[in-house]
């Protein structure tokens, strides 16, 4: 997900999206759907960056729409510059998925103080289990974008990432697609730490279990970068639930703190 520009919300799509899976192929993992508010606050800037503070919220929101997966999650961030001033930056991101896993929908806006500043917009599909695809933009304008095969839709790949760790799996990559921008599908590369236990501020059996400290790094599919255009640390749950997240940009990283958090009801179909 870029904070104000999409891949900051992506990567939490990325993460947490996936929080109502019943995902049978998985070996059984029940994810929790719920609604979760972070604490936002400035961890580290490098030199030349500009920002000297920035604090906000993160919400999110997964439910179950029975055809589907619906995701909302909303960024609010106050900057505070060097040079003097602030600005005020929101991203929304909306998305579905299909309970296949092969069909998604997605929309993001990003605005400054109130003025819209990127608009992405668009639908894609896969082929089939572990085949390619395409993904067609309506906004910012209308394009079609190949998915390469394996690629992935932020629900399954995120049932399939706490599959991995269950596992005892240290490392796991996988092409994933979430259309919080243009770039296309980005290769995202997990590194899963040995579960543990966190403190936490708020109290809910949704976080009374060990977690899993996971750092994801994301690189466009088509780029030649060695190092990622954005990566993210996270403690994560085996029910889906995250804390103490830190995403980290070209120069500075954002820390956010779970606030609250509250289960969301399963629907009967």
């Amino acid at each position: 997900m870029k904070l104000g520009s999409g891949l900051a919300v992506s990567a939490i799509a990325v993460l947490l999206t996936a929080l109502a899976v019943t995902g049978a192929w998985a070996g059984g993992i029940t994810l929790a759907p719920h609604r979760a508010i972070y604490d936002m606050a400035l961890a580290s800037t490098k030199p030349g960056s500009g920002i000297v503070g920035a604090n906000g919220t993160m919400s999110y929101e997964f439910a179950d729409a029975c055809d589907g997966w619906i995701v909302e999650n909303r960024i609010a961030i106050s900057y505070a510059y060097s040079e003097g001033g602030q600005a005020m930056t929101t991203t929304d991101f909306l998305t579905w998925e299909s309970k296949d896993g092969l069909k998604y929908r997605f929309r993001l806006r990003d605005t400054r103080d109130g003025q819209i500043t990127d608009e992405v917009e668009g639908t894609a599909e896969l082929r089939g289990k572990g085949k390619g695809g395409v993904a067609r933009y309506t906004r910012p304008e209308a394009m079609t974008i190949a998915l390469p095969k394996g690629t992935l839709f932020p629900t399954e790949h995120t049932e399939r990432l706490i599959a991995a760790a269950r596992a005892g799996t240290r490392t796991f990559l996988r092409v994933v697609f979430d259309g919080s921008d243009t770039e296309g599908a980005y290769d995202v590369s997990a590194l899963i730490g040995r579960p543990h236990i966190v403190e936490a501020k708020v109290s809910s059996p949704l976080i009374d279990s060990p977690s899993w400290p996971m750092r994801l790094a994301y690189f466009p599919v088509e780029g030649t970068e060695s190092t990622p255009d954005f990566e993210m640390a996270l403690d994560y749950h085996a029910n889906g639930v995250a804390q103490n997240i830190v995403q980290s940009f070209k120069d500075f990283s954002l820390v956010g703190k779970l606030r609250s958090i509250e289960a969301l009801p399963r629907h009967r179909c």
